[in-house]
């Protein structure tokens, strides 16, 4: 859950009519079947659940829980924002987040150093797809490739006191 932020001195009283925020993960989960199927599962439903059916499904969930307090979806929810988050289908394979057979993690590789002008910064790599992890791997990107060309300027200068094909 999160409240409303409050900025400078104009602090916001919270309390049970405040209006508030409420995250819910829905996992689409199929029991028995390997992860790699359930995964494949669960994208095909989230992704084919229509909003009003979804939006039916989480009133009466909350409704179900708050009920003996008073609490009734349809009068209580002011509004619902669907968000479709199918990455979090994705299921890593052995060796990719940890490596394998003594190889390093494909992750662990691409992390390591920029490829020329290209530095990678995605949190799938990290198995952590988070807002914290997004801005920890774009500052470790940028990081790279700005040393990457501060060694560039270096070598240049150095080059610039070295005549090339000059004979004594």
């Amino acid at each position: 859950m999160r409240t409303i932020a409050t900025f400078g001195a104009d602090s916001k009283t919270v309390g049970p009519d405040t209006p508030t925020v409420v995250s819910i993960i829905t996992p689409f989960l199929y029991p028995g079947l390997p992860a790699s199927e359930q995964c494949s599962k669960g994208r095909a439903e989230l992704l084919s659940i229509s909003f009003r059916d979804f939006e039916r499904k989480e009133r009466e969930q909350f409704t179900d829980m708050f009920a003996a307090s008073g609490f009734d979806g349809r009068r209580n929810i002011a509004g619902i924002i669907l968000n479709r988050w199918g990455h979090h289908f994705i299921v890593a394979q052995p060796g990719f987040l940890f490596g394998k057979d003594g190889m390093p993690a494909p992750g662990d590789v691409l992390r390591k150093a920029p490829f020329g002008r290209i530095a990678f910064a995605n949190t799938d790599l990290t198995g952590g797809s988070r807002h914290d992890v997004a801005m920890e791997e774009g500052e470790r990107a940028v990081t790279q490739l700005l040393a990457a060309v501060q060694r560039l300027a270096r070598l240049a200068v150095s080059l610039d006191h070295v005549e090339w094909g000059r004979k004594a």
